[in-house]
């Protein structure tokens, strides 16, 4: 029965994942200045879930069951892990949703993509980390723009192995391209545990090195930084737990003594080997052992190869280890290995990835994916380096000099700024409250309730729609910044995809309470014309229009602070228009609906 339970989910998975489920679609409603339509009640969303294509999750639960897609020599948890692993990858090949996708996981779970710096910890990250980085790498899941979008997972070997009723899997495999062909430098080896409840719950992934390969240079490399790069995040298995009874973990453990002969006697006379830093194999005992000494003269004798993990069968083996220096594990040395074994338990062959070295091209293969999907994020981009550059280091550009000059009027005049937020100061009468030119007291609280009205666009982050910068903390960052965090949110925010969401998809409780809190627009709205009314009637001392707009000019003609300003609210009247559309699509108001208001809301607060 346990077993039964196990299977069914991945079987109806692998249904879905071949595209034989269609997700709800949902819509958002939430506080603007456009016409502000009922939010749908979250007992309305439809519940049903349309089959489109001939796949059922019933003669997927029968494939399980196939002996022609099992190994004959799996049973129980070995056989069940890699069912589980297989299934994983095959929803990445059929481009299956995130939310799918992380359900073969647990909630804890540890997957570490050497393509990225840190480990993804937890179902929900995953899940995140799934819908941002779809592209960047394998096992990232595909995008449908980027340069694997025509690619596809191909399993070269695998092995399974039970243990206390959980089973450990080790998958190497490659990527093709739509037409069959292999895509070069892909090759590539994963290791997974899996739980006694079918789920996931360590993964760790490697990726040959792009040609040319690094050669003996990534060995110097690391003998050189060997004393700078220690690594706490390493999780290593106790030391009773691998002993050297088999030909690979003797191979192990006769390097780290640097007895060569021994390690190369662990392989039989044709063996072949690649290492993935080197362009080519090496094709019997002879080369292997002059690699081997090669290898030994570019590292201190303080270096161990150390094995975390290990999946072993009598034909096939998958070793996940890492390199420590005199006993301290060291950063972005960790890697996998896959072996095959000869009826005499000798390694006929061998693959071995090690991790690559910073900088790690993941996050940066992301970034430069959206460039490419959509060319006009350029223009962000472009405006947020001058902006940062005019605003902090030129001189002669704008008035005054430089923010990083640190002068003290600059400070002075952003503290009684501040303290004259929303002019509550002033208007109360405070005793406190400093005088400020009211124009610019007027300018600076225009811009900052306007930098707060974006808050209405906060259902632009969702679970399913997670941008690289998250947009609640970018939003709070406006109210100091302003144009410093829009324009950087901007350029690599996710692009919309859905034509209608609901309020309880918005990430976060607050950020849901936030932008559908129908007073938050009338209360900005009226805090922006009030700053606008100040500027020309607040302050009368300050004298009438004219002489106040003269004075307000010779004061902007000195001011960086105050010039900058004018760019903001500049900035922000051009950039607002990359919200609305997409805001009105999640609303369910189709592209030829409200054109007026449409193109007012594009520039007007």
């Amino acid at each position: 029965m346990r077993l039964t339970c196990i299977l069914i989910p991945i079987a109806l998975e692998r249904a879905a994942a071949f595209g034989g489920l269609k997700h709800n679609t949902r819509a958002v409603r939430n506080a603007h200045s456009l016409p502000h339509r009922q939010l749908l009640p979250h007992s309305q969303r439809s519940s049903a879930l349309d089959m489109v294509q001939s796949a059922s999750p019933f003669s997927a639960f029968a494939d399980l069951f196939n002996p022609s897609k099992q190994s004959a020599t799996l049973s129980g948890s070995a056989a069940v892990g890699q069912q589980v692993v297989e299934s994983f990858i095959a929803a990445i090949n059929s481009r299956a949703d995130p939310a799918t996708i992380v359900e073969f996981f647990s909630d804890d779970v540890n997957f570490v993509d050497t393509s990225y710096y840190n480990p993804i910890i937890g179902k929900d990250e995953l899940r995140k980390h799934f819908y941002l980085h779809a592209g960047s790498s394998a096992l990232s899941t595909f995008a449908k723009a980027t340069d694997f979008s025509a690619a596809a997972i191909v399993v070269d070997d695998i092995v399974s192995v039970s243990e206390n009723g959980k089973s450990k899997v080790c998958v190497m495999y490659h990527l093709t391209d739509d037409d069959g062909n292999d895509v070069a430098d892909t090759t590539a080896i994963s290791f997974y545990n899996v739980d006694d409840d079918g789920k996931i719950v360590s993964a760790f992934d490697v990726t040959e090195p792009v040609s040319p390969k690094p050669g003996d240079s990534g060995l110097k490399l690391l003998k050189t930084v060997s004393n700078l790069i220690g690594d706490e995040s390493i999780v290593m298995m106790t030391t009773d737990s691998i002993t050297s009874s088999t030909a690979v973990e003797q191979y192990f453990d006769a390097w780290n003594k640097r007895d060569m002969k021994n390690a190369v006697a662990q392989f039989t006379e044709d063996c072949s080997v690649r290492d993935l830093q080197y362009d080519d194999a090496f094709s019997n005992r002879d080369e292997l052992e002059t690699h081997l000494l090669r290898c030994k003269d570019c590292l201190p004798s303080s270096f161990n190869f150390v094995i975390d993990d290990i999946a072993q069968t009598k034909q096939k083996a998958g070793v996940l280890w890492h390199v420590e220096n005199s006993g301290e594990p060291l950063s972005f040395t960790r890697g996998c290995s896959f072996y095959t074994l000869d009826r005499n338990g000798l390694i006929q062959t061998g693959f071995d990835i090690p991790e690559k070295a910073p900088p790690k091209t993941g996050f940066l293969k992301t970034l430069s994916s959206k460039f490419e999907a959509q060319p006009v994020r350029l223009i962000p981009l472009a405006m947020w380096v001058a902006y940062m550059y005019i605003l902090f280091i030129s001189d002669g550009i704008l008035p005054g000099v430089n923010a990083l000059a640190l002068e003290q009027r600059t400070w002075e005049e952003v503290r009684d700024l501040s303290i004259n937020f929303f002019l509550v100061s002033p208007l109360l009468h405070l005793p406190f409250s400093p005088v400020v030119h009211p124009m610019l007291e007027g300018v600076f609280n225009l811009l900052l309730s306007w930098a707060a009205m974006f808050a209405c666009f906060l259902s632009d982050e969702r679970k399913e729609k997670p941008n690289l910068l998250p947009f609640g903390p970018m939003l709070v960052g406006m109210q100091f910044l302003t144009s410093g965090f829009l324009l950087p949110y901007l350029f690599t925010r996710t692009p919309e995809f859905e034509s209608q969401v609901y309020k309880e998809d918005i990430d976060g409780d607050l950020q849901q309470k936030v932008a559908e809190w129908r007073p938050l627009g009338g209360f900005l709205s009226t805090v922006g014309t009030a700053s606008i009314v100040w500027s020309f009637i607040g302050r009368p001392e300050f004298g009438e229009f004219t002489e106040r707009y003269n004075s307000f000019i010779d004061l902007l003609s000195i001011d960086r602070v105050g010039s900058s300003f004018i760019v903001d609210l500049a900035i922000f009247a051009i950039f607002q228009s990359w919200f609305v559309d997409d805001d009105l699509q999640r609303r369910g108001v189709s592209e030829d609906e409200l054109m007026g208001l449409r193109n007012v809301a594009k520039f007007v607060p």
